[in-house]
């Protein structure tokens, strides 16, 4: 996927001018055909099942992969975000917070939760999963406002930290966008990595230094201060 160009630092946008941003994000999708789309906890997921398919078995052949089931009980009680063209979807990830007893018996150990437990409340830590790319569709257009709804979804619910486990062929693709390693990859059975990574969230340093692309959605880069030196001192791989 490509990166994007050099990014020009500037400091937080305000909160009205962020929902400006957002409409003209809107609109920029919109003409050239694809809208964005929030699934509430409880909604039908639409096309979003077929995606997932044609990603995770039609295309990486992960048949015997129960990890990589289309539909789960979880997405009962998550948020999915879809990038839609037509009435197909054809970027996704889903969304919780920490808090559902589920979210953590699921994804509790992988993530380290019990460390975040001890002093953030659990509702203020959240994970992205079932993440899927069309694959005519991957292109900066498309994963940049899938990931800037992303973020705005952790602000609207007042998140400190968002993770993500992710192959590491995608490595890059979360690091462009502010995530990065706080623990060691998780070896899963066969071999398979997995790569633990967290955004800060209104980590204004360093979403500048990256060039995320979400810098511009920086409403309160105070709230960012207390999360990172905590996280700096409880994760030791994390870099500082």
């Amino acid at each position: 996927m490509e990166q994007d160009k050099p990014f020009n630092h500037r400091m937080p946008v305000s909160a009205r001018e962020a929902r400006i941003a957002s409409a003209s994000a809107d609109a920029a999708l919109a003409g050239i055909g694809l809208r964005m789309l929030r699934i509430l906890p409880g909604e039908p997921l639409g096309d979003v099942p077929r995606l997932r398919r044609e990603v995770y078995f039609h295309e990486q052949g992960q048949f015997g992969d129960r990890s990589r089931r289309v539909t789960d009980g979880l997405d009962a009680c998550g948020t999915t975000l879809a990038v839609e063209k037509g009435a197909q979807a054809i970027a996704t990830l889903r969304l919780h917070d920490f808090s559902p007893l589920a979210v953590q018996v699921e994804y509790g150990s992988l993530f380290q939760i019990d460390d975040f437990a001890r002093t953030w409340p659990l509702s203020q830590v959240a994970v992205g999963t079932r993440f899927a790319v069309q694959a005519d569709q991957r292109n900066k257009p498309v994963v940049d406002r899938l990931m800037e709804e992303v973020y705005r979804w952790a602000q609207e619910s007042r998140i400190q930290f968002c993770l993500i486990a992710c192959e590491p062929f995608l490595h890059g693709v979360f690091e462009h966008y502010g995530f990065r390693e706080y623990l060691p990859p998780a070896i899963l059975p066969g071999g398979v990595d997995l790569l633990r990574m967290v955004l800060v969230m209104e980590d204004e340093p360093y979403l500048s230094e990256c060039g995320s692309p979400l810098h511009r959605l920086i409403r309160e880069p105070a709230r960012a201060l207390p999360a990172k030196a905590w996280l700096t001192r409880s994760f030791h791989a994390l870099g500082g």
